[in-house]
This record gives structure tokens, C-alpha cells and sequence, in this order.
């Protein structure tokens, strides 16, 4: 815990944010994956982005994250490897996931997406993103030897 007027001292297992793609991505592909997924994690997550602001002017925004975000890359094995990982045991790492399988590319109906997702089995999809939000030891666990997407 920080002392009133001393220097500011983040909790021991802060929450962290790692979004990881599919290293073959191209950069327009990549960035709209890294949104969808980091928009999903926040809207499961209240409170670590979009609290309202205004400036001095008077222009109302809301804040960006104040949880660490990193994007990182992996191969396509890496993925697959890591949603074996994030299904065994069910949630015992403590994140919250969001998937981008590579049939999410076609779809643009929430209804069908919803339909698709529940009759299927994601650790045999292929993946081109996984966002994960949790505890920073859980989170660094599971994605600490990706590289940073580049």
C-alpha cells in the first residue's frame, strides 16, 4: 500500500492484460483482432477502462485502460498449445478469456457468432487471438516466453 506523500506502490499480483495473435497476421488483421478482444475483456472487467472524463474545454471522453495490455505473438502450435493450457483445468489460472477463432473472420451477426461459439470446442480451432485478463502471475504464467508482436 502507497504512504500518503511516498512513492506509489502497485499491489503485489496486480491485474494484467495480454492479448496474444497469431504470428502469420498481417497488421490491419492483427489490430481490429487486438481491439475486438480487448473491447470483450473490458466489457467482462467493469472498472479497468472507460470511466468518464472532461478536460479543461469541456470535450467528454472516457479513459483507456490502466491495466498493463501487451500484445505479444505466437505460432499457430504455441496457440493451440495455450488453449490447451487455458482448458485444463477449467479456469484454474484465474483469467478471464476472450477468443478470436479464425471462423470469427466470416461471421458478422452477433446471433450466429453466439450459435457457432457455443457448438464448438476451441481447443480444436484454430485460434488467431486470445485475450487474457487476470491476476499479473497468472497472466505472465501463461504467456511469459511470447515474444512482443512486432
Amino acid at each position: 500500500m502507497s504512504e500518503p506523500g511516498g512513492p506509489v506502490v502497485a499491489p503485489e499480483d496486480a491485474d494484467k492484460v495480454a492479448v496474444v495473435l497469431a504470428a502469420e497476421l498481417a497488421p490491419g488483421p492483427a489490430a481490429n483482432i487486438a481491439a475486438c478482444l480487448a473491447a470483450g475483456l473490458a466489457a467482462a472487467t467493469p472498472g479497468w477502462a472507460g470511466r468518464e472524463l472532461v478536460d479543461g474545454a469541456g470535450l467528454a471522453s472516457v479513459a483507456s485502460s490502466h491495466v498493463p495490455i501487451t500484445i505479444l505473438r505466437a505460432t499457430a502450435d504455441t496457440m493451440q498449445a495455450l488453449m490447451q493450457r487455458l482448458a485444463a483445468p477449467a479456469r484454474a489460472h484465474g483469467c478471464t478469456l476472450s477468443l478470436f477463432p479464425a471462423y470469427a473472420q466470416a461471421m458478422h451477426d452477433g446471433d450466429a457468432y453466439g450459435e457457432r461459439h457455443a457448438a464448438s470446442v476451441h481447443t480444436d480451432e484454430v485460434m488467431l487471438g486470445i485475450g487474457l485478463h487476470g491476476p499479473k502471475r497468472s497472466v505472465n504464467r501463461l504467456t511469459g516466453s511470447l515474444p512482443l508482436w512486432r
